[in-house]
């Protein structure tokens, strides 16, 4: 079945009147997530690491929220489950052979079409907008985002389940397409043959986009992950695109040539290869996602799944630090 990358409720509404979810290729996977303090990562690596089993049975904040309400026929994955927490990443992707297998233990199948959706922040769409960015690095193009999600799902007075919907195992398969969709702090620092600039500083040829609000890029706002960070951390040359602009009040996207002319103004280069990053990874999928919606090209964005955290131990330099007054 052929959907678009965005995709409204009343058309999720009128798949599901026809019984086109679970049974006609077309899982519906809720992305509830609930936001918690960062595991401790060397505890995870000996205890957690790829263990689906136990991860999935034991209590979960994020599946209480799904099971609180969602969608009727979703199946929900748990972003804490899908990814891991690593020395310098919050959510670390695994590798693809056993992503593959959490994807099966949820009963996903190849050659399904996916509709990803959330609740609370962003329109419900920005856990949502991740975990399918997840999905597409691992090789799954056949994927739509409900615009909206699920608050406004429920605004429409639409149907709400609270059954937690499990299905038969499936033959989901996983492939390596990370440097399609992701870019590692390895990247961004590498060199090429014969040339003294790294990859990241070469910003007037990428548009390197920082996803988040213009308080956190500028220095004026706490990022609400690392105090001793706060205050004006951003990196040298990068565009501030905040993924919370793409919204309107209602929760809703913005007409894509809304979005285009916002983009522009803002310093978006059109053909120029696009990098997107914030605290974690997460802003950043959704302006990857969206971008990759309204400006189709045969080189998607790329995510850096990293924080400034991360680059600042690893190469302070990059940082600038200190309020910065940049043009709205």
């Amino acid at each position: 079945m052929s959907l678009k990358k965005i995709i409204d409720v009343g058309s999720v509404n009128s798949l599901l009147k026809k019984g086109v979810i679970n049974k006609e290729g077309v899982r519906l996977i809720d992305c509830s997530f609930a936001v918690s303090s960062r595991p401790d990562w060397k505890e995870f690596e000996q205890e957690g690491y790829g263990e689906f089993k136990s991860l999935m049975a034991a209590p979960s904040p994020s599946r209480k929220l799904y099971q609180a309400g969602h969608i009727p026929e979703a199946v929900h994955v748990d972003l804490d489950i899908a990814t891991y927490p690593s020395r310098y990443q919050r959510f670390q992707q695994y590798r693809a052979d056993l992503f593959e297998k959490y994807a099966q233990m949820i009963g996903l199948n190849k050659q399904e079409h996916f509709i990803f959706y959330g609740k609370g922040a962003f329109g419900g769409m920005l856990f949502a907008s991740k975990v399918a960015w997840i999905f597409k690095s691992y090789g799954h193009e056949n994927i739509s985002l409900i615009d909206g999600g699920f608050d406004l799902w429920k605004k429409n007075g639409y149907e709400v389940s609270i059954e937690d919907v499990k299905l038969p195992v499936g033959n989901w398969k996983a492939e390596d397409e990370f440097k399609k969709y992701v870019i590692t702090f390895q990247e961004l620092e590498a060199k090429k043959e014969g040339k003294e600039t790294q990859f990241i500083e070469n910003t007037s040829e990428i548009n390197f986009l920082d996803s988040r609000i213009r308080g956190q890029f500028e220095g004026t706002q706490e990022t609400g992950l690392d105090p001793h960070l706060v205050n004006g951390s951003r990196i040298k040359g990068f565009k501030n695109l905040p993924s919370s602009e793409l919204l309107t009040k209602e929760g809703t996207l913005k007409s894509e040539d809304d979005i285009r002319s916002w983009m522009t103004k803002n310093g978006y280069v059109e053909n120029q290869p696009v990098i997107t990053s914030c605290n974690a990874g997460i802003q950043a999928a959704l302006l990857a996602y969206v971008i990759d919606a309204v400006v189709p090209s045969s080189t998607p964005p790329r995510v850096y799944n990293g924080s400034l955290k991360e680059m600042e131990l690893r190469a302070p330099k990059k940082i600038s630090e200190g309020p910065q007054h940049l043009p709205h």
